[in-house]
């Protein structure tokens, strides 16, 4: 399996958009899922938005500016009666009011609770990003098992129908000494037999080939279709010592990133939290306008306009102990994402070990499948030519055949089991996105 460049990938959008059909090589399906994908797709999205969520405003560096004006116009009956004597009793008293302005607020210390928020926004920003990462890894996982399941899946139908064409060939030699008298009916039924039980093998794995087909269009968000093939070889890769996959499981695992993301965040909670305890300074400062008529009263007519500016202190002295409990809870918070890296540390490399060990196994096994396929080719081949001069007879060769068959099974297998293996340790090393 190759090393994959994710900009490379989603900077295909030709070769995406084309009808899936003909070769579908497995890179191709890898573009193709990455475009699609209804859960990466979400992902890049989640990601987007906690970018977008990360800003100075949302963090409270930024002030707060509101515009605002309100006007009033009022038709009254006014009685007034003054301490000199004098006195209004007037009806259709016109009154206006109009007024307006910008007012600014400005946090100049809030406890250092921006700083801490700002960071927090930054770090849930980075775990969006490796959320959107960890997706694409899952998805080219599924992917990577869906494709070579197919590639299996065709391996082994190539072999049933070497298979098949032994059968066919014994059949034929069968039905030749029948007509010279030197066979017998056993010989050509059991041929015909053996042919029926492989087309009937035949037609149960091209449906599950069929379904695993489905399984890879679904990934990748295609209209459902078996039309397209595949590149039938497995492709294999060199795998590092156990110390150095430790080493890059350290450094580039990213279930074990976010979940140290996740320490940090609630550090700045904590922060956050503990800011309460400052006080806090602010400044504000407005630029009004304010003007009022009335026709009858003692003030017809009064206008302002002008800036005004202040500040203003708050220190919070004691609210009921509630930000020493949140800060507990918190804490106990902190210690938990503490324990959940450790527990993520320990399965992955549990579960990299046993991975390790069988990618070994595997790696044993298909060399000694590999050789046992040759012994196979080449015992079949002298007992069919046996066969055809009349020095062999169908059991030795129906024998033959049946570990020729199981040769090629076992082969088959042990090449997924390889690449199933490999694909593990690559997904747990970072290795799908460099």
């Amino acid at each position: 399996m190759r090393r994959y460049l994710i900009i490379l990938l989603l900077s295909m959008p030709a070769m995406v958009c084309a009808q899936l059909n003909g070769m579908l090589t497995y890179e191709e399906a890898v573009a193709r899922a990455l475009q699609n994908n209804y859960d990466i797709q979400i992902a890049k999205n989640n990601a987007q938005i906690a970018g977008i969520e990360n800003n100075l405003g949302a963090a409270g560096f930024l002030p707060k500016l509101d515009v605002n004006s309100n006007g009033n116009f009022a038709n009254n009956t006014t009685k007034q009666e003054f301490s000199n004597g004098q006195s209004v009793n007037k009806s259709g008293v016109i009154s206006k009011n109009l007024s307006a302005g910008a007012f600014l607020t400005y946090t100049l210390f809030d406890g250092l609770k921006m700083y801490a928020t700002k960071e927090r926004l930054h770090l849930l920003e980075q775990q969006g990003e490796l959320s959107f990462k960890i997706q694409i890894e899952n998805t080219v996982e599924q992917l990577t098992y869906y494709y070579y399941q197919i590639v299996k899946q065709e391996q082994l139908i190539k072999g049933i129908n070497a298979a098949i064409d032994v059968s066919n060939e014994r059949i034929k030699v069968a039905e030749k000494k029948l007509q010279i008298g030197s066979g017998s009916n056993v010989e050509l039924l059991q041929a015909k037999l053996d042919l029926n039980a492989q087309k009937s093998n035949l037609i149960s794995q091209k449906n599950i080939l069929k379904e695993f087909k489905h399984n890879l269009t679904l990934l990748m968000q295609e209209k459902p279709s078996t039309a397209f093939t595949v590149d039938t070889n497995f492709a294999f890769a060199s795998m590092e010592s156990m110390d150095d996959i430790r080493q890059q499981i350290e450094n580039n695992n990213r279930s074990i990133q976010y979940a140290k993301k996740n320490i940090l965040v609630t550090k700045q909670f904590i922060k956050e939290l503990k800011s309460q305890s400052l006080p806090r300074v602010g400044l504000s400062s407005s630029y009004a306008f304010g003007r009022n008529s009335n026709t009858a009263g003692f003030a017809l007519f009064t206008q302002n306009i002008g800036f005004n500016t202040g500040f203003n202190i708050t220190w919070n002295v004691f609210n009921g102990l509630q930000v020493k409990k949140q800060v507990q809870v918190a804490n106990i918070q902190l210690q938990n994402n503490l324990l959940d890296v450790e527990r993520i540390q320990a399965k992955i490399f549990s579960e990299t070990n046993t991975a390790y060990a069988r990618w070994l196994g595997d790696r044993e096994t298909l060399a000694l499948e590999e050789e046992n396929i040759k012994l196979a080719e080449q015992s079949l081949f002298i007992m069919l030519e046996r066969l055809k001069l009349g020095l062999g007879n169908y059991l030795e060769t129906k024998e033959s055949q049946s570990s020729y068959e199981a040769a090629i099974t076992r082969l088959v297998i042990a090449r997924y089991n390889l690449k199933e293996s490999e694909t593990r340790l690559k997904k747990v090393t970072g290795k799908f996105i460099q």
